[in-house]
């Protein structure tokens, strides 16, 4: 079974009905009742390897709803064995809560990570790392469900612990960091979240040293953050940064210089500046992996469907040759289906105009509502949008204009089949607002 004891992502995280402390056990399957309703009647599990086989499957196939009740069943069986408070029920609680979390069952998955974070610290002391997982993963499920204030507790619980069992500078912790800049994102406090994302970064560069290729992945990293906090020159900054740091150790050929290269022409992109050095980065990028003896043509793929995005997004020549090459390339590699059906089967933003906030509220002011358009439309070969209609809105007209407008200007990564750049009937996209309504309108 996948050790997933209460790991938890950031930006991702799972309900059941069991409380704190307890941990609900799946019913015998009335078989005659069943097949009175005209289903195939189910094989009941009777032993923990079987149930532990049966949930892996499940696992493995991303089938999480399903996989509920089989867990709820692995607890049981497991409590049987070796009591309830033991790791082993813990562990196997905090799988349970981890899999209710994937399949966004929050509250239940929270409960359940609370319960074995409780059961781990009676069975193995306050202070037990086996505790920081579960923990990690209340947080998540609080943050899930908004609660940002419990979430932002709890992370800042599992932080105490790791820091006291591993030390203050601990490389582990970083996870938790992350959490806590996300959860202080989300609750406003952006200097506060900062300081979570240096810390972290502080914290790689203690270890590893200011110019090692070693402290590459903390600058990307904060590199990223800087690029969802819209901080786009600061963002390439940290970019230029490790080029320099490639250059000096690895010479001016390296594959290292890739990323980066291709990260700064992604970032004007994403500010929707045609800057001459973001396409002159990606030719760069994929000059260097030309020239290797043995291309990565994977890596050499994605720099061609990158150069394709530039030139729809900014109008250069999007003949859409880049992408039948970036195409070519993948179908040479085992799994290169895998990736022509991420990238190229439907339409994605290579440049999103945003729709003005002309009316719009904050989701925090007082009678402040919940306002939503629905709006489908086709995507061109070229990547331009046709057909553009309002399919739903609320309010209605608010801001149906401004949205459809927005969608004109986008550009959109066209749709491939075959190698074959075609054209995508009905696209629909969603947009979320919150709004302030007219005071005579009660």
């Amino acid at each position: 079974m996948p050790d997933i004891s209460g790991a938890a992502e950031p930006g991702t995280l799972m309900q059941s009905s069991a409380g704190p402390g307890s941990v609900p056990a799946t019913e015998p399957v009335d078989t005659d009742e069943v097949a009175a309703q005209g289903e195939e009647p189910q094989a009941e599990i009777f032993t923990l390897l079987e149930a532990q086989l049966e949930l892996q499957d499940l696992f493995e196939d991303e089938d999480y709803p399903e996989a509920v009740p089989v867990a709820e069943r692995v607890v049981a069986l497991t409590q049987e064995e070796f009591g309830e408070i033991s790791s082993e029920s813990a562990v196997a609680t905090s799988y349970l809560a981890e899999i209710q979390r994937r399949a966004g069952q929050y509250e239940d998955s929270s409960q359940n990570f609370l319960t074995s974070s409780e059961i781990f610290r009676e069975a193995e002391g306050v202070y037990t790392d086996s505790a920081i997982m579960p923990l990690v993963g209340l947080g998540a499920s609080y943050h899930a469900l908004e609660y940002y204030s419990q979430a932002l507790t709890v992370f800042e619980e599992a932080r105490t612990v790791s820091r006291r069992v591993f030390g203050l500078l601990n490389e582990e912790q970083i996870v938790i960091l992350d959490h806590l800049a996300n959860t202080l994102l989300s609750m406003e406090q952006y200097q506060e979240a900062e300081q979570q994302q240096l810390m972290a970064m502080q914290i790689m560069e203690r270890k590893y040293g200011s110019d090692t290729l070693e402290f590459l992945p903390a600058l990307y990293k904060h590199a990223m953050w800087l690029r969802r906090s819209s901080r786009y020159n600061g963002e390439r900054d940290y970019y230029t940064r490790a080029m320099d740091i490639i250059r000096r150790v690895e010479g001016g050929d390296s594959i290292l210089l890739v990323r980066p290269m291709k990260e700064i022409a992604n970032s004007y992109r994403t500010q929707r500046v045609p800057e001459g050095r973001g396409l002159s980065s990606l030719r760069r990028a994929l000059g260097i992996l030309q020239a290797q003896q043995n291309p990565d043509k994977l890596q050499m793929a994605e720099v061609l469907r990158d150069l394709g995005d530039w030139e729809v997004a900014f109008n250069t020549f999007p003949s859409g040759n880049t992408y039948r090459e970036a195409w070519a390339l993948l179908d040479e590699l085992e799994d290169g289906e895998r990736f022509q059906r991420r990238w190229f089967d439907q339409p994605v933003y290579v440049l999103q105009a945003r729709a003005n906030d002309r009316y719009l509220a904050d989701p925090d002011e007082p009678g402040a509502r919940a306002g939503h358009v629905l709006v489908v439309f086709d995507v061109t070969p070229t990547g331009r949008t046709t057909n553009v209609s309002i399919l739903e809105s609320e309010p209605s007209g608010l801001k149906d204009e401004t949205t459809a407008r927005s969608i004109v200007l986008s550009r959109f990564r066209p749709r491939m089949v075959d190698g074959e750049i075609v054209s995508a009937q009905g696209i629909s996209r969603r947009f979320t607002f919150f709004y302030e309504p007219d005071p005579e309108e009660g």
